[in-house]
């Protein structure tokens, strides 16, 4: 390992798992290494203004992705990915701003928000700023000790406290439903017992009895109802989805549909030694749950990989009871690869 990597390793407390190859512990260094850049040009001082433009964030972070692709080439197509629509260096700053860690004003600038927010796991606390004594770095992370300003993981997600079937309750209120006019042919109708991920379980036949329905892919989307005489609907807004913070909530909605008629979305745990796990989703999750496990944990294959994660596991515990909130189910944890 070069001196330059051993420092890296060194700096975020980063350690290498198990059998893990060295192209998966170079990406991990330099995937949060972007992630610490990012958030130090956030402190940057020219006269009386702190901060800088969202714009140039972008461009030192593709000049410092372009040099670590030069010297560990193995890695580039981690960092490259031509299917996405934006490039790792948007994606990470993104989540930053979308989690709390910057402030932006009218004029498109970033500034840190260190103002010593935090959420105690364990012993150590996700630091929403840029502490002086940085304990850890997990993913795009920072750890480091509690602070006195301390928040919980449900006030960072803005989430309620219903469970899976309250939830479900109170999103098939039959007094939002009513008859209407739709021949229910014309629609794909959601298969919470179908074994596929959610975006491929849609079929034409309707085998529950409450359930989503749609007419294209983009739309328009109904809540179902089956009753003694016939199908009720209830109409859901159509809403422009994207990298905001609270975008893809309709999963929420399927993933407790899944949990209630008894085939919940399964993440699955492989324990990689006594340091680190790997979480596997069954399925995208809302970007409340995951940005929050971008600043838990590596996605595993790529900086795009949205369904396999790498995380320590001291971060596990906390991060079961967040998955488990949205009605995915838990499975293994105890087997080494």
């Amino acid at each position: 390992m070069s001196k330059l990597l051993e420092t890296m390793s060194a700096d975020m407390k980063i350690r290498r798992f198990h059998n893990e190859t060295p192209d998966s512990f170079v990406y991990r260094l330099c995937y949060s290494a972007l992630g610490q850049w990012c958030l130090s040009i956030g402190r940057n001082k020219i006269g009386a203004n702190v901060g800088t433009s969202k714009h140039n964030q972008t461009i030192v972070l593709n000049e410092l992705l372009k040099r670590y692709i030069e010297l560990f080439p193995t890695v580039a197509d981690r960092f490259i990915d031509p299917n996405q629509p934006f490039n790792v260096s948007y994606a990470i700053r993104r989540t930053y701003e979308e989690t709390g860690y910057f402030i932006t004003d009218e004029n498109n600038q970033n500034s840190l928000a260190d103002y010593g927010r935090s959420i105690k796991f364990g012993d150590q606390s996700l630091i929403f700023g840029l502490p002086q004594r940085v304990c850890a770095i997990n993913g795009l992370g920072v750890f480091s000790e509690a602070t006195a300003y301390e928040v919980t993981l449900t006030d960072f997600l803005i989430r309620d406290n219903l469970d899976p079937m309250k939830y479900f309750d109170a999103q098939f209120d039959p007094i939002d439903f009513y008859e209407r006019d739709i021949d229910l042919q014309e629609l794909e109708i959601f298969n919470p017992l179908s074994n596929s991920v959610p975006s491929q379980s849609w079929d034409k036949q309707m085998a529950t009895e409450y359930s989503m329905a749609r007419r294209f892919e983009t739309g328009p989307f109904y809540k179902v109802m089956r009753t003694p005489t016939g199908v009720m609907f209830a109409d859901v807004p159509i809403e422009v989805q994207n990298d905001n913070f609270t975008s893809y909530e309709y999963r929420r909605l399927y993933f407790a549909m899944k949990r209630v008629y008894g085939n919940p979305l399964r993440v699955r745990i492989t324990k990689l030694d006594e340091f680190y796990s790997r979480i596997r989703l069954g399925g995208h999750l809302p970007n409340r749950e995951y940005y929050l496990m971008l600043l838990l944990s590596w996605p595993e294959r790529s900086a795009f990989d949205k369904v396999n994660f790498i995380i320590k596991n001291s971060l596990l515990e906390p991060t079961k009871i967040v998955l488990e909130n949205i009605g995915l189910r838990i499975c293994g944890g105890n087997t080494r690869e």
